[in-house]
This record gives C-alpha cells, structure tokens and sequence, in this order.
C-alpha cells in the first residue's frame, strides 16, 4: 500500500505540474505575439516618419512659415537634430533636444555642453532679433541629416536661400 500511495502521490504532482505549465503557455504565447505585432507596428511607424521625412524635407525649398512650423514640431522629439541658419550673416542654430556635429552625417546625436547651447524656438519669431529671425514668407533649403550609412533620417538642417 505504501508504494501505491507514492506512486499515486506521483502521478498527482505530474499532473499538477503538467496543468502549471500549460498555464504559463496559455498566458505567455499571447503575450509573445503581442510583443511581436508591437514591435513590427513600431518599425513600420519609424519607418513612415522616415518617409514622410523624406519627402517633406530632402533636398527641398520650404518656407520660413515651414521651418517655424518644423521646428515647432520636432523640438520636443529626444532624437532629432533641427539645425536653422535664419541669415546669410547667422551661423547655424541648434533647436533640437540633442545636437548635430555640423555636417550632414552624424553617427550619434550629441548632447549639449558649455559651449554648445539649446536655443528657445521663441528666437524664430523674434523680429527684433534680425540675424535669426525667419520671416514667414523667406525661402530655405531643407536638407536631412542622416546617419553615415544613409538609412536613418537624424534631423533636418535648413539653409535660407534669398
């Protein structure tokens, strides 16, 4: 009788162990999925930034109000370089989170430092300040700044024309 106690107590606990682990399959397959079809819906949203990047900003003529209008919206973004150069007599303002390196290729964005500064998008709209001021109707050249191999868009540099 002993033995089949052990045996039964046996087959109980295979049981049981058998019925916890079709439980935790149960519970982690959706989870898995849910985790894949969140990170392909990720991708195909980086992606499409990408592209409306790309066709809104690469190598095109905009206007001040578009550059306002950019930099406004992007500002806030953790990863994108704006770069504006408001005159032919300014240099080139940073108004992104994090900075370029002042070339159209940029393996990593950096931070700022001492000696390299946020400036406030206000400096845009402010036509008392008339080295960086852009006016609405003034033309730029947008350009993107890309990684070094090409294939992700870092930020948007614009360059005024007239």
């Amino acid at each position: 009788m002993d033995n089949a106690q052990k045996a039964i107590m046996i087959g109980v606990g295979l049981f049981v162990t058998i019925l916890i682990i079709a439980a935790v399959m149960l519970i982690v397959t959706p989870a898995i999925d849910m985790i894949r079809n969140a990170t392909e819906q990720a991708t195909q949203l980086s992606e499409s930034v990408q592209n409306q990047l790309t066709l809104q900003y690469d190598d095109v003529n905009v206007t001040g109000a578009q550059v306002i209008s950019a930099v406004q919206l992007y500002c806030t973004d953790q990863d994108m370089v704006l770069e504006v150069k408001a005159t032919n007599a300014a240099d080139y303002l940073e108004y992104g989170k994090v900075r370029g390196n002042g070339t159209l290729e940029l393996d990593k964005a950096l931070s700022y430092d001492t000696s390299n500064v946020q400036s406030k998008v206000s400096v845009l709209t402010d036509s008392s300040d008339t080295t960086n001021y852009v006016p609405a109707s003034a033309r730029y050249r947008a350009e993107l700044i890309r990684s070094t191999s090409g294939d992700v868009v870092m930020g948007i540099r614009f360059t005024r024309v007239n």
